[in-house]
């Protein structure tokens, strides 16, 4: 084992090369938030977290001023680490920033664990498949409808398995005609995906989700608000259109409330606003028993590598615009070829950043 004696973070604001719109969201920038961490034995690991433009400072400064002390000289070991980092922070958040913020450090002790081990990560964490097909995503309700097939056609031509658009259009009929308009592009028997960002309450879901229904639609995203568990519990006896939930539920408590009310029929858990490898292991493992199937949000590049690492691991999202390699900050390759995600062979994550590009974007 070895014992961490160096903790350094940094932060940087990297521009959009096209600025994204949502029902709730209008994002031109995307936050990386770093964490190396080093040990008496000479390994570095490196964690990162993110934001979607705002609070990456706040992550950062809850790393150098509380989290990374109780992290000094101890042995480097996430399952035991996380827990008792989580347990001193939770007062200030069970989720959110606190979570977000141990995402770093958790991904960088993993990180040292594979590289110690001379294994790329899929092997500590056990291979249970070789690789992942990935769906073309989108934050696409700003585009106009020629704009938005454009981008389905792309993603068409590099081969996803699926596409995601984003519904939430003040008026209901032209949220319809978009949608018709993509499934009549892909045809009947490719995923469609729609995403609805928490933008509507109970009451307009159920009509929405119901007119939706005539297109088949592989899930509905984000209906509600996600703190309001009962709502989607609702919402999923009221439509058959299978509710997806997770990139903004936060611990594996959440989860077993949305499971248990049968509120849940996909899980979109995020692995670095869930807390990192160690507690996405947790929430994956939970909905496994409930035969719930993971599909997480976003951070492709390290959500690939987990997705081969679970039982239940069902497909990669990729949104356009947002991989390390799309914002221009990555020395990796892309991992996904003809839209199937394949982990690094190289020990520990493999995730390298192009410090060239990041270091003028910091922010402090």
């Amino acid at each position: 084992m070895v014992t961490i004696n160096e903790i350094e973070t940094r932060a940087f604001r990297v521009p959009l090369k096209n600025p994204w719109g949502d029902q709730t969201h209008r994002v031109t920038h995307i936050e990386i938030i770093l964490a190396e961490i080093g040990t008496t034995a000479g390994i570095k690991g490196l964690g990162f977290s993110y934001t979607v433009g705002f609070g990456g400072l706040a992550i950062k400064s809850l790393i150098d001023n509380y989290l990374k002390h109780e992290l000094y000289a101890q042995d480097c070991e996430p399952r035991v680490l996380w827990s008792r980092l989580w347990r001193a922070a939770h007062d200030v958040g069970g989720g959110g920033v606190v979570t977000a913020s141990l995402a770093a450090l958790d991904i960088a002790m993993w990180d040292v664990m594979a590289k110690s081990a001379d294994k790329p990560l899929i092997e500590v964490l056990g291979r249970h498949r070789s690789s992942i097909s990935a769906y073309g995503s989108g934050i696409n309700l700003h585009l106009s409808e020629s704009e938005l097939l454009e981008q389905v056609r792309r993603w068409q031509d590099a081969g996803y398995d699926g596409v995601k658009i984003k519904v939430g259009k003040p008026d209901l009929e032209e949220d319809l005609d978009r949608v018709d308009a993509v499934r009549q592009l892909v045809g009947p028997n490719v995923k469609l995906m729609l995403d609805a960002n928490q933008g509507w309450d109970v009451t307009a879901a159920v009509k929405r989700c119901q007119a939706l229904e005539r297109f088949d639609p592989y899930w509905i995203e984000e209906p509600l608000i996600a703190d309001d568990v009962l709502g989607h519990a609702e919402l999923a006896n009221r439509t058959r259109i299978p509710v997806a939930i997770g990139e903004n539920v936060y611990t594996v408590y959440q989860y077993n409330q949305y499971l248990r009310l049968r509120a849940c029929a996909f899980s979109q858990a995020d692995v670095v606003r869930s807390g990192g490898i160690t507690p996405y292991l947790h929430i994956a493992n939970l909905c496994d028993a409930w035969n719930v199937p993971m599909a997480p949000h976003f951070m492709m590049e390290i959500t690939g590598q987990v997705l081969c690492g679970i039982r239940n691991g069902h497909i990669l999202e990729d949104v356009e615009g947002g991989s390390f390699s799309d914002l221009g900050i990555s020395l990796s390759a892309n991992p996904v070829d003809n839209g199937v995600f394949h982990p690094p062979s190289v020990p520990g994550h493999g995730i390298a950043f192009d410090m060239s590009v990041l270091s003028p974007l910091a922010i402090h």
